[in-house]
């Protein structure tokens, strides 16, 4: 009897995990993996799993083909589809450009900044400055001679549809950085800092905006009192004001407020160069404007013509993609998954929008071989709790890329189990797991994902446990089912 249930096992590609006790015949893996999701708590039904063992045989199946919600696993199929479609070395291209020519230092016309999707003009390879690419443009356009623009400085915001802020996303969410809006134009992950500096006792502390902008406006400031404490309350309004207030110690050094996502930005984007543009010496006689928009008297703007069909590039910019994977799986860094979502739809389909970019997942799915039914592309960071995806299809893509030439770097990306990214804290208590499980963590409310490969000697399995139902919505009891049941596997593997 066990010699036929371990010949069945195997036939069904979901191999024998266990010794038979008293006789009894071995427990599958998929069973042991059952048990255990029975064990958690969770409502089984809403737990996918799919796991694919070193040669692509299939471990477990249960659930696999029921579109759930990924969470940040979302960030696999982006990821992927811009690796398989764009290529690692894709650049993405931020331009300066005069519709006029340069004459006596003059630009006699307006100057176009046109964006395409980088995500990386910030200060996170820079030391954390945020306007450091600012300031080395403005010294290049000097050496071209350039001192003063006598038109309008221009956003050029078109490569990606106007939706910053996406259907799917809790409006309560506006201006938290994990929701940034979105635009082809974006600066230090459209997000601003408040640094608060004590002043003397009874006086307003020094409050600084950074990146500094005309487009954001700062009101009020803390009270400067005796002490160590800060209790400083920073909001936005309406993602351009700011209001601050509370008080803070003369013994405190300062008080940063982290990031505060802002609304609109591509012009988020021009005022903040322009800022740095007068600091470097360059004059802007016109206004600050979008593409397509003319300013009004009294605020607004209205349809119009800004730029002429003469378009010289004076400067371009360029940033790799495979800089940003990293960035965006390790870190679970929202905004640059929408980036690369709408960029890959722009350049595969020609529709800089989340449809383009569903349009392409799904042509990276046809590349790979896998179906899509079941698929929903509501966005590229997961997000939503529109996007519905399976573990079936997730496994396979995890299972599918390791035929590719851009492996290495999708394999690199991921977050490591104790040892960086979103996994930095996780397993931990699982020695031989440490350094071993290489992952794409992912929570929304009432949804915990855990997808990638688990690695034993030179043996590697490919896995997606997607649970939608959390055990009193207790992310914790959720992130202890995924680790006992990657232990299951890990022990399970030969």
């Amino acid at each position: 009897m066990r010699r036929l249930v371990v010949i069945l096992s195997l036939f069904l590609g979901l191999g024998c995990a266990a010794s038979p006790v008293s006789g009894e015949p071995a427990k599958t893996l998929e069973q042991l993996v059952k048990d255990q999701v029975k064990k958690s708590g969770a409502k089984s039904s809403l737990v996918g799993i799919a796991v694919i063992g070193h040669k692509g045989k299939l471990r477990v199946l249960i659930n696999a083909d029921k579109p759930l919600k990924p969470a940040s696993n979302m960030k696999i199929f982006t990821t992927v589809t811009g690796l398989e479609l764009l290529g690692a070395d894709h650049q993405y291209s931020t331009r300066l450009i005069s519709t006029g020519a340069l004459e006596k230092g003059a630009i006699v016309g307006d100057m176009i900044v046109r964006g395409t999707g980088d995500p990386n003009i910030s200060g996170r390879f820079h030391d954390g400055d945020p306007v450091f690419l600012f300031r080395h443009w403005a010294r290049k356009l000097k050496e071209l001679g350039l001192r003063e623009i006598s038109g309008n400085l221009v956003a050029d915001d078109s490569y990606f549809d106007n939706v910053r802020f996406l259907a799917g996303w809790n409006p309560k969410d506006r201006g938290k950085p994990f929701s940034a809006q979105v635009s082809p134009l974006s600066l230090n992950d459209n997000c601003v800092e408040i640094r608060v500096v004590p002043g003397a006792v009874g006086k307003p502390a020094k409050v600084e905006l950074s990146p500094a902008s005309s487009f954001v406006t700062v009101s009020g400031a803390p009270g400067t009192v005796s002490g160590k404490k800060a209790a400083v309350i920073a909001g936005s309004v309406d993602g351009k004001k700011i209001s601050i207030k509370g008080t803070i110690g003369t013994g405190a050094k300062e008080w940063r407020s982290g990031p505060i996502a802002i609304d609109d930005p591509a012009l988020f984007f021009v005022h903040s160069f322009a800022a740095v543009l007068k600091k470097e010496g360059i004059k802007l006689r016109g206004d600050i404007v979008r593409l397509g928009e003319v300013d009004v008297p009294g605020g607004g703007s209205v349809p119009g013509k800004t730029v002429s069909a003469v378009e010289k590039i004076l400067l371009e910019h360029n940033s790799r993609l495979e800089v940003d994977i990293p960035v965006i799986n390790k870190g679970s860094q929202n905004l640059h998954a929408e980036l690369l979502l709408k960029t890959v739809g722009k350049k595969i389909k020609g529709e800089g929008s989340v449809a383009g970019g569903g349009k392409a997942v799904s042509r990276m799915l046809d590349n790979l071989g896998i179906a899509k039914k079941g698929l929903v592309v509501a966005d590229g960071s997961g997000l939503s709790h529109n996007n519905r995806v399976t573990a079936r299809q997730l496994v396979s893509i995890l299972n599918g890329v390791r035929s590719k030439p851009y492996y290495e770097l999708f394999w690199k990306s991921l977050p490591v189990a104790g040892v960086d990214g979103t996994l930095k804290k996780r397993f931990l208590s699982q020695k031989p797991l440490v350094g071993n499980v290489f992952a794409k963590t992912g929570y929304i409310n009432g949804v915990s994902a855990l997808s990638g490969f688990v690695q034993k000697g030179k043996t590697i399995w490919s896995f997606s446990i997607l649970c939608n139902s959390l055990p009193g919505k207790s992310v914790s009891k959720a992130k202890h089912l995924q680790e006992h049941i990657v232990k299951i596997l890990h022990s399970s593997m030969p």
